[in-house]
């Protein structure tokens, strides 16, 4: 037995990146039993419009912008006839198991029986996108400051410390402005004075006269000291005689 047509049905325009909450485009298409039905297509993504907005000036926000739009059904066989209010109109084709249908090139997706309460399923993939886009960003944010860091660190030490702002390193060392102290001087030694030389020797002159009547007596030329005849060395200082 084919399933109620009644039901949410969602059409996912990835991006291929992952994280459909951010990256992707989700269309929804509710269709009641009363014979009404509501498409809601999402006209850009999360990320996208976040983009542009930033781009603009405008502020930044979560919300994706979609574009709502009601109107009637009619169902024959697998055939599927949307007349939306403004007067235009779309055709659709059911799926054999009643898992989805086909509306132009989009093909929507069963989600749910419910007309009402979300589906499960995408409540949950919505959360663990948000908890994983969460994890990126921090780890984004940590680089982007690191790299921040790092980059103001190489400009300060290439430009120099800049005027009026306090170096980060220790305080510079104390100068002593105290002289050092001078050697000790070293004992200065005087020189011991020269010995004396020895007063010459002089023998005692033998002041005894020449005996008179003595024309041989001869004398040291030295000490004056008689000498005999014959001797070459004086008796009394030792002189050579002549």
């Amino acid at each position: 037995m084919m399933k109620p047509i009644t039901g949410q049905y969602e059409c996912v325009h990835r991006s291929g990146i992952g994280l459909d909450y951010f990256t992707s485009r989700i269309d929804r298409l509710t269709l009641q039993a009363d014979g009404r039905f509501v498409l809601i297509a999402q006209d850009r993504s999360r990320v996208s419009n976040a983009a542009q907005s930033l781009l603009s000036g405008q502020q930044v926000t979560n919300a994706a912008p979609e574009t709502r739009r009601e109107g009637s059904y009619t169902l024959q066989g697998n055939l599927i006839s949307l007349r939306f209010d403004d007067g235009t109109q779309e055709q659709g084709q059911l799926a054999w198991n009643g898992e989805g249908l086909q509306i132009g090139a989009d093909f929507y997706n069963k989600v749910s029986d419910s007309t009402l309460l979300p589906p499960t399923h995408r409540m949950q993939q919505n959360m663990e996108d948000i908890a994983k886009g969460l994890k990126i960003a921090g780890q984004i944010g940590g680089m982007a400051i690191k790299a921040a860091k790092t980059i103001q660190g190489t400009l300060q030490a290439a430009q120099g410390p800049v005027q009026g702002q306090v170096p980060t390193q220790g305080p510079p060392p104390v100068q002593s402005t105290a002289q050092p102290a001078a050697p000790p001087a070293m004992p200065v030694q005087q020189a011991a004075p020269a010995p004396a030389a020895p007063p010459p020797v002089q023998s005692p002159v033998n002041t005894a006269a020449t005996p008179p009547g003595d024309p041989e007596a001869m004398f040291c030329d030295q000490c004056g000291a008689r000498r005999r005849p014959g001797k070459r060395f004086c008796n009394s200082c030792g002189a050579r005689l002549d």
